[in-house]
């Protein structure tokens, strides 16, 4: 999808009227509701950090956007959309130079998938500086929507992109992707243990998720 066409899906999956902004290289569609918060990336589906999907004899392009809740002003989580945003574009392109350079050892790759972890990306986002003690981050599968998550499917042939992005010979696939931000400690749980153990014991503890001061 264009930029466009993404904003018109993600408009139609987040309640009230959104405000556009620019944060860095990419747009972020923000909503406010209420003392709650969303903002969600509507061009980070140009970005490929390299996954997809196999399903018997078919291969399947998997690209993601990128949103994030909290208890502030819809400013703050955009921020942090597009800090792991830029993030995951930055490292995509490092592991692209390093292959076509045939460097060695290759950098870790980073993938927009639910676990990824994401270090640095509230510092990334100048949250400290605001008084938020949330600094790292965490990709998760949304849970808004219950356990069922939207997707748009573009089929071999008829994927809509525009530059950088280019369509390959997949279809494709878009989803939303949760961006967590943790404090010093949760991260560091994450890292040891996984974000499966991470979020049982958030879940045990009743952490809020949204109160980025915590």
């Amino acid at each position: 999808m264009n930029t466009a066409e993404t904003a018109h899906w993600v408009n139609g999956l987040l309640p009230g009227e959104p405000e556009f902004h620019q944060v860095g290289a990419f747009k972020v569609a923000g909503y406010t509701l209420g003392d709650e918060s969303v903002a969600c990336s509507v061009d980070f589906g140009r970005v490929n950090t390299g996954l997809i999907t196999e399903g018997g004899a078919e291969t399947v392009e998997v690209r993601s956007e990128i949103l994030c809740l909290a208890r502030t002003p819809a400013s703050v989580p955009g921020r942090a959309v597009g800090a792991a945003a830029t993030m995951l574009l930055d490292a995509a392109l490092a592991l692209r130079e390093a292959i076509s350079q045939a460097q060695s050892p290759l950098p870790v790759p980073m993938h927009a998938h639910p676990g990824q972890l994401l270090p640095g990306v509230g510092i990334m986002a100048n949250l400290p500086r605001e008084g938020y003690s949330v600094v790292h981050g965490i990709l998760a599968d949304p849970r808004i929507w219950g356990p069922e998550i939207p997707y748009v499917r573009e089929e071999a042939g008829q994927v809509s992109v525009e530059a950088p992005d280019e369509a390959g010979e997949l279809a494709r696939l878009t989803l939303p992707l949760q961006l967590i931000l943790l404090t010093e400690a949760e991260f560091a749980l994450a890292a040891q243990e996984g974000g499966d153990v991470l979020f049982q014991r958030m879940a045990e503890q009743g952490v809020d998720l949204l109160d980025f001061k915590r």
